[in-house]
Protein backbone atom coordinates (compact mmCIF):
# COMPACT_ATOMS: atom_id res chain seq x y z
CA UNK A 1 0.00 0.00 0.00
CA UNK A 2 1.18 3.50 -0.75
CA UNK A 3 1.32 5.54 2.45
CA UNK A 4 2.29 8.88 0.97
CA UNK A 5 1.05 11.90 2.83
CA UNK A 6 -1.97 13.73 1.48
CA UNK A 7 -0.91 17.03 -0.02
CA UNK A 8 -2.60 20.08 1.43
CA UNK A 9 -5.69 21.74 -0.42
CA UNK A 10 -8.53 22.42 1.64
CA UNK A 11 -11.76 25.54 2.60
CA UNK A 12 -15.45 24.68 3.98
CA UNK A 13 -17.93 27.54 4.94
CA UNK A 14 -21.55 26.44 6.23
CA UNK A 15 -24.36 28.97 6.78
CA UNK A 16 -27.76 27.38 7.06
CA UNK A 17 -27.39 24.33 4.85
CA UNK A 18 -24.98 25.71 2.29
CA UNK A 19 -25.18 29.33 1.40
CA UNK A 20 -22.02 29.37 -0.67
CA UNK A 21 -22.80 26.03 -2.23
CA UNK A 22 -26.21 27.33 -3.29
CA UNK A 23 -24.56 30.38 -4.80
CA UNK A 24 -22.17 28.16 -6.73
CA UNK A 25 -25.13 26.46 -8.34
CA UNK A 26 -26.41 29.84 -9.49
CA UNK A 27 -23.28 30.57 -11.52
CA UNK A 28 -20.92 33.59 -11.50
CA UNK A 29 -23.31 36.12 -13.06
CA UNK A 30 -26.05 35.25 -10.59
CA UNK A 31 -23.57 35.60 -7.73
CA UNK A 32 -22.63 39.10 -8.91
CA UNK A 33 -26.29 40.04 -9.07
CA UNK A 34 -26.81 38.68 -5.56
CA UNK A 35 -23.88 40.73 -4.24
CA UNK A 36 -25.40 43.90 -5.69
CA UNK A 37 -28.78 43.08 -4.11
CA UNK A 38 -27.15 42.37 -0.76
CA UNK A 39 -25.26 45.69 -0.81
CA UNK A 40 -28.47 47.60 -1.62
CA UNK A 41 -30.32 45.79 1.18
CA UNK A 42 -27.57 46.56 3.70
CA UNK A 43 -27.55 50.23 2.70
CA UNK A 44 -31.32 50.42 3.16
CA UNK A 45 -31.19 48.60 6.51
CA UNK A 46 -28.49 50.95 7.81
CA UNK A 47 -30.49 53.99 6.74
CA UNK A 48 -33.52 52.59 8.56
CA UNK A 49 -31.42 51.87 11.69
CA UNK A 50 -32.41 48.23 11.73
CA UNK A 51 -31.28 46.14 14.76
CA UNK A 52 -27.55 45.26 14.81
CA UNK A 53 -28.25 41.52 14.71
CA UNK A 54 -30.31 41.89 11.53
CA UNK A 55 -27.70 44.00 9.77
CA UNK A 56 -24.91 41.77 11.03
CA UNK A 57 -26.54 38.73 9.49
CA UNK A 58 -26.88 40.59 6.21
CA UNK A 59 -23.15 41.34 6.25
CA UNK A 60 -22.46 37.66 6.92
CA UNK A 61 -24.54 36.66 3.90
CA UNK A 62 -22.71 39.21 1.76
CA UNK A 63 -19.38 37.82 2.95
CA UNK A 64 -20.42 34.35 1.82
CA UNK A 65 -21.27 35.70 -1.62
CA UNK A 66 -17.88 37.39 -1.87
CA UNK A 67 -16.22 34.17 -0.77
CA UNK A 68 -18.09 32.23 -3.41
CA UNK A 69 -16.76 34.52 -6.13
CA UNK A 70 -13.25 34.16 -4.64
CA UNK A 71 -13.13 37.85 -3.68
CA UNK A 72 -11.47 36.98 -0.40
CA UNK A 73 -10.38 40.45 0.76
CA UNK A 74 -13.93 41.80 0.46
CA UNK A 75 -15.23 38.66 2.15
CA UNK A 76 -12.89 39.18 5.11
CA UNK A 77 -13.97 42.81 5.43
CA UNK A 78 -17.66 41.83 5.31
CA UNK A 79 -17.18 39.12 7.95
CA UNK A 80 -15.47 41.63 10.24
CA UNK A 81 -18.40 44.03 9.78
CA UNK A 82 -20.74 41.21 10.73
CA UNK A 83 -18.75 40.19 13.80
CA UNK A 84 -18.61 43.77 15.05
CA UNK A 85 -22.40 44.02 14.90
CA UNK A 86 -23.15 40.55 16.31
CA UNK A 87 -20.59 40.43 19.12
CA UNK A 88 -22.66 42.05 21.87
CA UNK A 89 -26.07 40.62 20.92
CA UNK A 90 -26.78 37.72 23.32
CA UNK A 91 -29.37 36.04 21.08
CA UNK A 92 -26.98 36.14 18.12
CA UNK A 93 -24.30 33.92 19.66
CA UNK A 94 -24.98 30.92 17.37
CA UNK A 95 -24.70 33.12 14.27
CA UNK A 96 -21.62 34.80 15.74
CA UNK A 97 -19.95 31.38 16.10
CA UNK A 98 -20.80 30.47 12.49
CA UNK A 99 -19.39 33.78 11.26
CA UNK A 100 -16.17 33.22 13.20
CA UNK A 101 -15.82 29.83 11.53
CA UNK A 102 -16.36 31.34 8.10
CA UNK A 103 -13.66 33.92 8.79
CA UNK A 104 -11.36 31.09 9.87
CA UNK A 105 -11.95 29.43 6.51
CA UNK A 106 -10.75 32.57 4.76
CA UNK A 107 -7.64 32.59 6.91
CA UNK A 108 -6.98 29.04 5.77
CA UNK A 109 -7.20 30.20 2.16
CA UNK A 110 -4.50 32.77 2.92
CA UNK A 111 -2.40 30.18 4.72
CA UNK A 112 -2.87 32.01 8.04
CA UNK A 113 -3.36 28.73 9.87
CA UNK A 114 -2.54 29.93 13.40
CA UNK A 115 -5.07 32.75 13.13
CA UNK A 116 -7.64 30.36 11.74
CA UNK A 117 -7.05 28.02 14.67
CA UNK A 118 -7.52 30.82 17.21
CA UNK A 119 -10.79 31.94 15.61
CA UNK A 120 -12.10 28.37 15.37
CA UNK A 121 -11.33 27.80 19.06
CA UNK A 122 -13.33 30.90 19.92
CA UNK A 123 -16.27 29.61 17.89
CA UNK A 124 -16.12 26.18 19.53
CA UNK A 125 -15.98 27.77 23.00
CA UNK A 126 -19.16 29.71 22.21
CA UNK A 127 -20.92 26.54 21.07
CA UNK A 128 -19.78 24.70 24.20
CA UNK A 129 -21.11 27.52 26.37
CA UNK A 130 -24.50 27.37 24.62
CA UNK A 131 -24.46 23.60 25.24
CA UNK A 132 -26.17 22.19 22.15
CA UNK A 133 -24.38 18.89 21.47
CA UNK A 134 -25.11 18.85 17.73
CA UNK A 135 -23.72 22.37 17.28
CA UNK A 136 -20.68 21.44 19.35
CA UNK A 137 -20.18 18.57 16.93
CA UNK A 138 -20.14 21.01 14.01
CA UNK A 139 -17.46 23.00 15.80
CA UNK A 140 -15.40 19.87 16.40
CA UNK A 141 -15.55 18.93 12.71
CA UNK A 142 -14.30 22.39 11.83
CA UNK A 143 -11.47 22.15 14.35
CA UNK A 144 -10.49 18.98 12.48
CA UNK A 145 -10.02 21.23 9.42
CA UNK A 146 -7.31 23.09 11.27
CA UNK A 147 -5.61 19.88 12.32
CA UNK A 148 -5.50 18.71 8.68
CA UNK A 149 -3.98 22.04 7.61
CA UNK A 150 -1.34 21.63 10.34
CA UNK A 151 -0.74 17.99 9.34
CA UNK A 152 -1.88 16.78 12.73
CA UNK A 153 -3.63 13.81 11.19
CA UNK A 154 -4.42 11.79 14.31
CA UNK A 155 -6.00 14.83 15.94
CA UNK A 156 -7.95 15.57 12.75
CA UNK A 157 -9.41 12.07 12.68
CA UNK A 158 -10.29 12.15 16.39
CA UNK A 159 -12.05 15.52 16.20
CA UNK A 160 -13.94 14.63 13.02
CA UNK A 161 -15.18 11.34 14.49
CA UNK A 162 -16.11 13.03 17.78
CA UNK A 163 -17.94 15.73 15.85
CA UNK A 164 -19.99 13.16 13.92
CA UNK A 165 -20.87 11.40 17.17
CA UNK A 166 -22.02 14.65 18.79
CA UNK A 167 -23.97 15.69 15.69
CA UNK A 168 -25.81 12.36 15.84
CA UNK A 169 -27.61 13.68 18.92
CA UNK A 170 -29.71 15.67 16.47
CA UNK A 171 -32.63 13.99 14.74
CA UNK A 172 -31.31 15.46 11.48
CA UNK A 173 -27.53 16.02 11.52
CA UNK A 174 -26.39 18.49 8.84
CA UNK A 175 -25.57 16.36 5.82
CA UNK A 176 -22.98 18.72 4.40
CA UNK A 177 -21.00 18.84 7.65
CA UNK A 178 -21.19 15.06 7.98
CA UNK A 179 -19.85 14.79 4.44
CA UNK A 180 -17.10 17.22 5.33
CA UNK A 181 -16.19 15.13 8.39
CA UNK A 182 -16.00 11.92 6.38
CA UNK A 183 -13.73 13.60 3.86
CA UNK A 184 -11.45 14.83 6.62
CA UNK A 185 -11.35 11.37 8.18
CA UNK A 186 -10.37 9.91 4.80
CA UNK A 187 -7.44 12.24 4.28
CA UNK A 188 -6.30 11.85 7.88
CA UNK A 189 -6.32 8.06 7.61
CA UNK A 190 -4.57 7.97 4.25
CA UNK A 191 -1.95 10.39 5.54
CA UNK A 192 -1.15 8.00 8.39
CA UNK A 193 -0.90 5.02 6.05
CA UNK A 194 -4.27 3.55 7.08
CA UNK A 195 -5.46 3.34 3.49
CA UNK A 196 -8.01 0.53 3.93
CA UNK A 197 -9.80 2.52 6.62
CA UNK A 198 -9.47 5.64 4.50
CA UNK A 199 -11.11 3.88 1.57
CA UNK A 200 -13.99 2.83 3.82
CA UNK A 201 -14.70 6.40 4.97
CA UNK A 202 -14.32 7.68 1.41
CA UNK A 203 -16.97 5.19 0.26
CA UNK A 204 -19.24 6.41 3.06
CA UNK A 205 -18.71 9.99 1.90
CA UNK A 206 -19.55 9.05 -1.69
CA UNK A 207 -22.68 7.14 -0.63
CA UNK A 208 -23.84 10.12 1.45
CA UNK A 209 -23.28 12.56 -1.42
CA UNK A 210 -24.95 10.21 -3.90
CA UNK A 211 -28.02 9.93 -1.67
CA UNK A 212 -28.50 13.53 -0.54
CA UNK A 213 -26.98 15.80 -3.21
CA UNK A 214 -27.47 16.40 -6.91
CA UNK A 215 -25.29 14.32 -9.28
CA UNK A 216 -23.43 17.40 -10.57
CA UNK A 217 -23.23 19.29 -7.29
CA UNK A 218 -19.92 20.48 -5.80
CA UNK A 219 -20.56 18.09 -2.90
CA UNK A 220 -20.53 15.17 -5.34
CA UNK A 221 -17.42 16.56 -7.00
CA UNK A 222 -15.54 16.61 -3.70
CA UNK A 223 -16.82 13.17 -2.76
CA UNK A 224 -15.57 11.71 -6.06
CA UNK A 225 -12.20 13.42 -5.63
CA UNK A 226 -11.89 11.92 -2.16
CA UNK A 227 -12.97 8.46 -3.26
CA UNK A 228 -10.55 8.54 -6.18
CA UNK A 229 -7.73 9.63 -3.90
CA UNK A 230 -8.41 6.82 -1.42
CA UNK A 231 -8.65 4.26 -4.23
CA UNK A 232 -5.36 5.44 -5.67
CA UNK A 233 -3.63 5.22 -2.29
CA UNK A 234 -5.15 1.76 -1.73
CA UNK A 235 -3.71 0.45 -4.98
CA UNK A 236 -6.76 0.76 -7.27
CA UNK A 237 -4.83 3.18 -9.46
CA UNK A 238 -6.94 3.24 -12.63
CA UNK A 239 -10.27 3.40 -10.81
CA UNK A 240 -8.94 6.15 -8.57
CA UNK A 241 -7.82 8.18 -11.56
CA UNK A 242 -11.22 7.85 -13.23
CA UNK A 243 -13.07 9.04 -10.12
CA UNK A 244 -10.72 11.98 -9.63
CA UNK A 245 -11.34 12.94 -13.26
CA UNK A 246 -15.11 12.71 -12.72
CA UNK A 247 -14.83 14.89 -9.64
CA UNK A 248 -12.69 17.45 -11.45
CA UNK A 249 -15.19 17.65 -14.31
CA UNK A 250 -17.91 18.64 -11.84
CA UNK A 251 -15.74 21.08 -9.91
CA UNK A 252 -14.55 22.80 -13.09
CA UNK A 253 -18.18 23.42 -14.04
CA UNK A 254 -19.29 24.63 -10.61
CA UNK A 255 -16.39 26.55 -9.06
CA UNK A 256 -14.78 29.81 -10.11
CA UNK A 257 -11.38 29.40 -11.76
CA UNK A 258 -9.84 31.42 -8.91
CA UNK A 259 -11.34 29.19 -6.21
CA UNK A 260 -8.56 27.51 -4.17
CA UNK A 261 -10.70 24.40 -3.81
CA UNK A 262 -10.45 23.87 -7.55
CA UNK A 263 -6.71 24.47 -7.69
CA UNK A 264 -6.27 22.06 -4.77
CA UNK A 265 -8.19 19.36 -6.60
CA UNK A 266 -6.07 19.95 -9.69
CA UNK A 267 -2.86 19.68 -7.66
CA UNK A 268 -4.03 16.40 -6.21
CA UNK A 269 -4.71 15.00 -9.67
CA UNK A 270 -1.34 16.25 -10.90
CA UNK A 271 0.34 14.30 -8.09
CA UNK A 272 -1.54 11.22 -9.22
CA UNK A 273 -0.40 11.73 -12.81
CA UNK A 274 3.23 12.01 -11.73
CA UNK A 275 3.11 8.74 -9.79
CA UNK A 276 1.47 7.00 -12.74
CA UNK A 277 4.16 8.30 -15.14
CA UNK A 278 1.91 10.73 -17.00
CA UNK A 279 4.32 13.62 -16.57
CA UNK A 280 3.35 15.66 -19.61
CA UNK A 281 -0.28 15.89 -18.53
CA UNK A 282 0.83 16.59 -14.95
CA UNK A 283 3.00 19.48 -16.15
CA UNK A 284 0.08 20.89 -18.16
CA UNK A 285 -2.14 20.86 -15.08
CA UNK A 286 0.55 22.45 -12.93
CA UNK A 287 0.97 25.20 -15.53
CA UNK A 288 -2.78 25.73 -15.44
CA UNK A 289 -2.74 25.98 -11.64
CA UNK A 290 0.10 28.51 -11.80
CA UNK A 291 -1.90 30.66 -14.23
CA UNK A 292 -5.01 30.41 -12.06
CA UNK A 293 -3.11 31.42 -8.92
CA UNK A 294 -1.44 34.29 -10.73
CA UNK A 295 -4.77 35.68 -11.95
CA UNK A 296 -6.41 35.23 -8.54
CA UNK A 297 -3.55 36.75 -6.58
CA UNK A 298 -4.18 34.16 -3.84
CA UNK A 299 -2.36 30.95 -3.09
CA UNK A 300 -3.53 28.21 -0.79
CA UNK A 301 -0.54 26.50 0.83
CA UNK A 302 -2.85 24.55 3.14
CA UNK A 303 -5.28 23.45 0.44
CA UNK A 304 -6.34 19.66 0.09
CA UNK A 305 -9.71 18.58 -1.11
CA UNK A 306 -10.92 17.79 2.36
CA UNK A 307 -13.02 19.42 5.00
CA UNK A 308 -11.44 22.79 4.64
CA UNK A 309 -12.39 22.77 1.01
CA UNK A 310 -15.94 21.86 1.72
CA UNK A 311 -16.30 23.90 4.81
CA UNK A 312 -15.62 27.05 2.94
CA UNK A 313 -18.86 26.72 1.09
CA UNK A 314 -20.85 24.83 3.52
CA UNK A 315 -21.97 27.06 6.28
Amino acid sequence: MNAKLCRAHRPVFPLGASLLLAAVLLGPSAVRAQVAQDLDAIHTAEQQHRPPAEVGLMWAHLASEYGNSADFLKAEDAYNHSLHLLKDVPDAKPVYAITLDNLASLYLVYGRVDEAEEVRKQALAIRQKIGNAADIGVGEVLIADIAIAKRQYKKAEEFALRGMKDMSSSSSPPKIVTLSALITVTYARCSRGHTAEGLSSAQQAFDLANTHFEPNSPAMGFALQTLGYAEWKSGATEEGGRNMQRGLQILRSKLAASDPRLTGALKQYADYLVTTRQRQEADEIRDEVARMNSRAGVTCPACTVSVYSLAKGLR
